[in-house]
């Protein structure tokens, strides 16, 4: 079985690989824009003058609102870095609803995944991720807390796939929590989905590792009617 410690330091890594992709620049309207970003707010050092920086920079008028949710989004992996999960949640999800705007949901249907389904679908993982390291950090592993907790991580962990049917992180995460809430079948089926599009994905070492997963036991307490 894998120990929370373990499953820490793979949430951990897994939103160090992810986390610049789903912070890619909006399209702009002038390249300047994206250096005062850039100077201001992303290249800041160190971690807390990044975050006053950052806060300072939403409301300077010189950039598009375009710009907010990729702001938010550095304030939250900022927070996450300092393990400060309340306030990487927080940022977040304004990061997500910054970025909603103008983003429809899309269809089971869909044959073309456009970046900005795939760029939503790695923001609904990495809150999803952020809640599970809050989650192990801050609660009782079979509190009522931690339940609601996992339950909001699956919640995001769904719409991520919404977004992305492809994203095998998403399935990878969503099985454990699947599997602590005694679903065995389904975690099965989502690690078998993690597996295989890892393979499409040419991700073959996270192939190879889910393949060998041990993971979490089911938490009786937890389990659904």
């Amino acid at each position: 079985m894998n120990s929370p410690s373990g499953l820490r330091l793979a949430i951990c890594f897994g939103l160090a690989v992810v986390l610049p992709a789903a912070q890619t620049p909006p399209t702009v309207r002038s390249r300047d824009e994206w250096r005062v970003v850039a100077k201001e707010c992303r290249d800041v050092l160190p971690a807390q003058a990044k975050i006053r920086a950052c806060l300072n920079l939403l409301s300077d008028r010189r950039l598009s609102p375009a710009y907010l949710a990729p702001i938010n989004g550095e304030i939250s992996s900022t927070f996450q870095s300092l393990r400060d999960y309340d306030n990487a949640i927080k940022y977040k999800k304004i990061e997500i609803a910054r970025a909603n705007t103008g983003v429809e949901q899309p269809s089971a249907s869909s044959e073309a995944l456009p970046a900005s389904f795939g760029a939503m679908s790695l923001r609904y993982m990495e809150l999803g991720t952020l809640q599970s390291l809050n989650r192990l950090a801050s609660f009782d592993s079979q509190s009522d807390e931690a339940r609601r907790g996992a339950t909001e991580e699956q919640d995001n962990y769904n719409q991520a796939l919404s977004y992305n049917p492809m994203n095998y992180r998403a399935y990878r995460y969503r099985a454990e929590i699947r599997s602590l809430f005694c679903d065995r079948a389904s975690a099965a089926q989502d690690m078998e989905a993690a597996v295989r599009f890892a393979e499409q994905a040419g991700d073959q070492d996270a192939a190879r590792d889910y393949k060998h997963v041990t993971l979490s036991a089911c938490i009786p307490s937890w389990r659904r009617d």
